[in-house]
C-alpha cells in the first residue's frame, strides 16, 4: 500500500507543470523562463515555498522535482557557484555533492536521449521488399502445384 507522502508526492509531479506557473508568477527571479537566467535555489526553499503556497512537503517536492530533474537546473547547478533566494538575492555557494549529482543527472539523459534517437534509427531502417518473382519462378510454381495436384 503506498503511503499518503508518496501519493502526494506523485499528484504534485502529475500537477507541476501547472504549479511551476505559478511559481513563476510569485518568483519570476527564482522560476524564470529564459534558460540563461535559470539559478540553483537556496538550500530550505522547498520548506519555505510549501509554507507560503500552503502545500505539504511531498506535494512540494513533487512539483519541485521536475524544475530540479531539468536539463536546465542541472546545468546551472554547473554553471554557477552561488545559489540564489527567490528575491535573487545571492545566498550559499553550490556544494560539489550537488555538482556531482547534477552532472551524473546529465549522463542520465544524454544516455536516454542516445538509446532513443537509436530506437528511431532502427525504427526507420526499412526492411527492402523481395522483388517480384520473375516470369521463370512464376511458372515454375505453377507445375510445382499442378504435380501435386495430379500426384
Amino acid at each position: 500500500m503506498s503511503s499518503s507522502n508518496r501519493i502526494e508526492r506523485d499528484r504534485g509531479i502529475k500537477e507541476s507543470h501547472r504549479q511551476l506557473a505559478v511559481l513563476r508568477d510569485k518568483w519570476p527571479l527564482a522560476f524564470p523562463l529564459n534558460v540563461q537566467d535559470v539559478r540553483p535555489l537556496a538550500i530550505g526553499s522547498t520548506r519555505d515555498i510549501a509554507a507560503v503556497m500552503s502545500w505539504s512537503l511531498p506535494y512540494t517536492l513533487g512539483v519541485l522535482s521536475t524544475w530540479k530533474m531539468a536539463p536546465v537546473y542541472c546545468e546551472a547547478v554547473l554553471r554557477h557557484d552561488q545559489r540564489i533566494d527567490f528575491d535573487g538575492a545571492l545566498a550559499e555557494p553550490v556544494e560539489t555533492q550537488a555538482k556531482e549529482l547534477a552532472t551524473k543527472r546529465l549522463a542520465q539523459l544524454a544516455v536516454r536521449k542516445a538509446a532513443k534517437k537509436a530506437a528511431k534509427a532502427a525504427a526507420s531502417t526499412v526492411v527492402a521488399p523481395k522483388p517480384p518473382p520473375t516470369p521463370a519462378q512464376l511458372r515454375s510454381l505453377v507445375r510445382a502445384s499442378l504435380l501435386r495436384r495430379s500426384a
